[in-house]
């Protein structure tokens, strides 16, 4: 039987991790005494480091497919992936469909023909949409390859999820709005087929029951998680009164911004509004927005984690959803009244 780098890990008492950059030769703060304890078990146990590079690169693949490169909380996930991937020794190809499930299909085909290990998938917006989600699911197990849905769930495709609690964060957003004073908050939410907008707009409903505030089917605009439904938001909740907003992402939240400095007004002062995501351009606005914060490189490190058990048949036990806290990052978008 092949000797494993987990073998190797076992027998040494030590990590995997520590036993892969070791025997690959890579920068670390390991102690020497342990690095000779690592080569030695190796050797040892014969486990032979020199292999056909070719053939163990064109097999150790995980494939990456997100719906946009133009998102800091996805390029985080991404990011957290390929750290965790390149520690035992696989590689990452990232694809970018543009919130697109024809895209989408056509990349889970062309990673069927690659003989990646496995998928780790973002789902495109519109993937609940149309039969949208049938079509993927059977894409997804067409491949017999291993796969997991990362931050967006495809109804009815049964399969390991990691993501952020989006109705905690959703609630700790309406709440910092209400502590704060305002008693009419309007919500800018995403498309309605998408997961991550049910579950925000759960959270503010439940932040607006708990805190004994109306609820009002009027104080939810539908948008698309892009800048411009923020601004046509903005602009429908200043002409009903509205200024207190919660926007289910930092993107639309910048269309607030662009409408308050269209009219005038002023972030913070005029036109209160939170955030989601915590984009890096969030603390460079003025005012810094106020934004709910997800780990997209700890849910990416656990996405990748859970891929390769799942390769290696390490892990055989049932599916499971990963869920990871929000943090709030309050900053100057918010009014104290």
């Amino acid at each position: 039987m092949k000797v494993t780098i987990r073998d190797i890990a076992r027998e040494a008492g030590v990590s995997p991790a520590s036993v892969s950059l070791v025997l690959n030769n890579k920068p670390c703060r390991i102690a020497n005494e342990t690095k000779e304890k690592i080569a030695e078990t190796a050797k040892r146990m014969g486990y032979e480091l020199v292999h056909k590079r070719e053939e163990v690169q064109a097999i150790q693949i995980i494939g990456m497919i997100i719906p946009s490169v133009r998102d800091d909380f996805l390029a985080r996930c991404v990011e957290g992936v390929g750290m965790y991937a390149s520690i035992y020794g696989y590689k990452t190809i990232t694809c970018n469909v543009d919130d697109s499930t024809e895209k989408c299909l056509e990349y889970i085909a062309l990673m069927r023909s690659m003989k990646v290990r496995g998928i780790i998938l973002i789902p495109p917006l519109d993937m609940n949409m149309e039969g949208n989600n049938e079509r993927l699911g059977e894409a997804l197990r067409k491949t017999k390859l291993p796969f997991l849905l990362l931050d967006r769930a495809i109804d009815r495709v049964f399969c390991d999820f990691i993501t952020a609690d989006n109705k905690s964060g959703a609630y700790m957003a309406t709440e910092h709005l209400i502590l704060s004073g305002h008693e009419n908050i309007g919500i800018i939410a995403g498309a309605r087929e998408v997961y991550n907008t049910r579950k925000r707009l759960e959270g503010y409903k439940e932040a607006m029951a708990f805190y004994d505030k109306s609820i009002l089917l009027e104080n939810i605009y539908y948008g698309d998680y892009k800048m411009d439904s923020g601004y046509a938001g903005a602009d429908y909740f200043w002409h009903r009164g509205i200024t207190a907003i919660f926007s289910m992402n930092d993107e639309m939240a910048l269309g607030v911004y662009g409408f308050a400095h269209d009219k005038g007004l002023v972030v913070g002062e005029d036109i209160s509004v939170v955030g989601f995501d915590d984009a890096d351009i969030c603390k460079m606005l003025n005012p810094p927005l106020t934004s709910v914060a997800q780990p997209g490189e700890f849910m990416g490190k656990k996405a990748c984690e859970t891929l390769i058990k799942r390769i290696t048949k390490e892990d055989k036990e049932n599916i499971r959803n990963n869920y990871f806290a929000p943090q709030l990052m309050e900053r100057a978008s918010v009014k104290n009244i």
